[in-house]
């Protein structure tokens, strides 16, 4: 299950998803949401964009034969992922339940550890209710991948793309969101060198096979399933 980015179409993600279903040998889905759904969502909050993730979610798991699901979160989505894997405490006036329906959480470049900063304060907010690996110790499992292919210190650019997210950019990362962000507490951590946040920058976490074999979990590849048959377990 894709879920991708606050700038990205979901089309953007068709031969990425095409990837997925040739390494894992299993149905690939992609979350429909769009650009203006984010926007709205810093407007009027993430709530709708959690619950088109639950939706996709349950129509998936209902279409096949399986109760669990991996999911994989580009960017932004990663923290959508976070949020629809839920816990004890409500986000936009509901409680979500995901882990019950998710094996596996896997983030690629997603900012997870930020500054303290205003315009971070979502972010923020998705830490204090959901902190870091929260079911890990239940069976879910967290993977966070960070690229490492651009250094602050030399690149402008990179730098003050970093600085969105933490106080010093002048660290590597993967041309959008530094490493340290991109890695969540309590989960297995992957940094790759050379792979950057998109395919605008260059070599980035979907582009090929070879580059989603890098870190796409040797379990899950050919008999493995993006929707795992929990009777396997």
């Amino acid at each position: 299950m894709i879920v991708g980015g606050a700038t990205w179409w979901p089309g953007s993600y068709r031969n990425f998803a095409t990837l997925l279903r040739e390494i894992s040998g299993s149905d690939v889905h992609i979350v429909p949401l769009t650009p203006l759904d984010w926007t709205l969502g810093y407007f009027r909050g993430f709530g709708q964009l959690v619950f088109e993730v639950a939706r996709t979610v349950d129509r998936a798991l209902l279409e096949s034969e399986t109760k669990k699901a991996v999911l994989l979160g580009h960017s932004a989505g990663g923290l959508a992922c976070r949020v629809y894997i839920g816990g004890d405490s409500p986000y936009g006036g509901r409680r979500y339940s995901g882990h019950r329906r998710v094996q596996t959480l896997i983030t690629l470049g997603t900012p997870h550890t930020v500054a303290d900063k205003p315009r971070l304060a979502p972010i923020s907010r998705v830490n204090e209710l959901f902190p870091g690996a929260l079911h890990a110790d239940s069976g879910l499992r967290y993977v966070s991948v960070a690229g490492s292919a651009a250094d602050g210190t030399s690149s402008p650019g990179a730098h003050k793309r970093y600085e969105r997210f933490v106080e010093d950019g002048r660290v590597a990362g993967d041309g959008v969101v530094s490493v340290d962000a991109a890695l969540l507490s309590g989960s297995e951590s992957q940094v790759i060198d050379g792979l950057h946040h998109n395919r605008r920058l260059g070599r980035w976490y979907g582009s090929d096979a070879e580059t989603v074999r890098l870190w796409w979990p040797q379990e899950l590849r050919a008999e493995g399933s993006l929707v795992r048959d929990a009777r396997a377990q």
